[in-house]
């Protein structure tokens, strides 16, 4: 208590005595001048050296700060993506069915755009049907082994001396038999085996592909069942691959985006014509194709894209759902599978068709939230902005770093971009959907960090 009072006293003495002076007499509430006085004493040049030091760290706090306006964090979520290894048999009697490697190659490109919903004409989806668009999951690869384990790189050619396999009797199977002229399939469990061949009956293109749905799956009558021999997806030679120069018809020409296959391939894993196979029926909205979030449907839509076509009327009514790959509308109009029939293919694959998975891919999604601080390297894309987001913390800023962007086949995209800043957007305007790696290396190339992404 005596302190205290004596403190009181000092200071009210201090007090009266400026004002009588009629001077200003600062008091300091803080001691850190003396404190850095006492270290100036005690390591001569410390003041020179913390002066330095801290108009570093003033600087770097500017850039913290503005960086805070904008700085995004992330949390992660994993999916798990199924392969399945293909093979395509290409059966010719003459040169021009003999169909080149590329169709093959960009057929493949094709079913994964997709089956991954990373098809560029997705844009293309009326409003109300975009969020019922789905991702199966699916992934397919061309087999890189044969059945003897040999190396292969998915497309074993036969020739034939059957110049056409279509018919006006329903389906013809023999192409799928080397006894009957054909080619026998591979191991059906292990592969989906893809015919390509001459379809057309007396010069006429009236199929253009077809599959089987998987043995007992709830979809389908048991008549419709086949044997193993006979599982896989057929396809016309004049409708395999996107742009296919052997297309020379309106039909043809309506269905060259390559998505005759993805049509095939979604009976492959279950599903039914979006208007459930009933056309022809006298109340053609009658049936259903047990897709909840597909709308009731009459008719195929023979080859158009008529968007305002509406064949069945019903309650909460929508018009057709020409965008679906399970109509028969023109490829062009074609740009979805719906969350449900998404959901029935992958369900397919793993409780039907299982063995065919040759490997689980985790794929990791991620999921942007605003924050304010940035201590760790981050790299993401931000889609509505079409934009590339690089995001790296003091430390890694200092060390003279370089951004470059990958495309899923390894080509430069973005080439060695100095990062200047905390948080940099890079425009990704005009790139393909898909997979990316994003890379970041130092002064000397030595890769610091990979993130892989996809743009969508």
């Amino acid at each position: 208590m005596y302190k205290l009072v004596a403190l009181l006293f000092v200071f009210a003495y201090s007090t009266t005595l400026s004002a009588q002076q009629k001077q200003e007499t600062f008091v300091d509430p803080c001691g850190h001048t003396a404190v850095l006085e006492h270290l100036e004493n005690k390591y001569p040049g410390f003041k020179n050296a913390y002066d330095k030091q801290y108009v570093q760290i003033v600087a770097q706090g500017k850039t913290i700060e503005k960086r805070k306006k904008q700085i995004r964090d992330t949390t992660y979520s994993f999916d798990s993506v199924f392969v399945v290894p293909v093979v395509f048999h290409i059966l010719y009697s003459n040169a021009l069915e003999n169909v080149e490697d590329s169709l093959v190659f960009n057929q493949i490109e094709v079913l994964n755009a997709d089956f991954r919903k990373r098809n560029a004409d997705t844009t293309n989806i009326r409003a109300i049907f975009k969020p019922r668009a789905g991702d199966t999951k699916i992934k397919f690869v061309l087999a890189d082994k044969d059945p003897d384990g040999k190396p292969t790189n998915g497309i074993n050619r036969a020739t034939t001396t059957v110049p056409s396999w279509g018919t006006n009797q329903g389906i013809n199977n023999n192409m799928k038999f080397t006894s009957r002229g054909g080619v026998d399939g591979w191991d059906p469990s292990k592969y989906i085996n893809v015919w390509v061949c001459d379809l057309s009956y007396n010069g006429q293109d009236q199929t253009l592909g077809f599959a089987y749905p998987p043995f007992g799956h709830p979809f389908w009558q048991s008549n419709v069942f086949v044997s193993d021999p006979e599982q896989g997806v057929v396809i016309h030679y004049k409708s395999i691959g996107r742009n296919n120069r052997r297309a020379n018809n309106s039909v043809l020409i309506a269905s060259n985006k390559g998505r005759v296959a993805t049509h095939e391939f979604g009976h492959y894993f279950g599903l039914r014509h979006i208007w459930a196979d009933d056309q022809f029926m006298a109340n053609r909205c009658l049936l259903d194709d047990y897709i909840d979030d597909t709308p009731l449907q009459g008719t195929g839509s023979n080859f158009t894209c008529e968007k305002n076509r509406n064949t069945c009327m019903e309650k909460n009514d929508l018009p057709d759902m020409v965008e679906n790959y399970m109509d028969y509308s023109t490829h062009e109009c074609q740009t979805m599978f719906t969350n449900g029939q998404s959901a029935v293919m992958n369900n397919a694959l793993k409780t039907y068709r299982k063995s065919i998975i040759s490997a689980t891919e985790v794929e990791t999604n991620l999921r942007i939230f605003d924050t304010v601080l940035y201590d760790r390297v981050l790299i993401f894309p931000r889609t509505a902005e079409s934009k590339v987001v690089v995001e790296i913390p003091n430390e890694v800023l200092e060390s003279n770093v370089s951004f470059s962007l990958y495309n899923s086949i390894g080509q430069h995209v973005i080439q060695d971009q100095e990062l200047l800043s905390n948080e940099t957007l890079f425009d990704v305007r005009g790139l393909a959907k898909g997979y990316y790696l994003g890379v970041i290396k130092n002064d000397r190339g030595e890769v610091k960090t990979g993130v892989r992404f996809i743009l969508d």
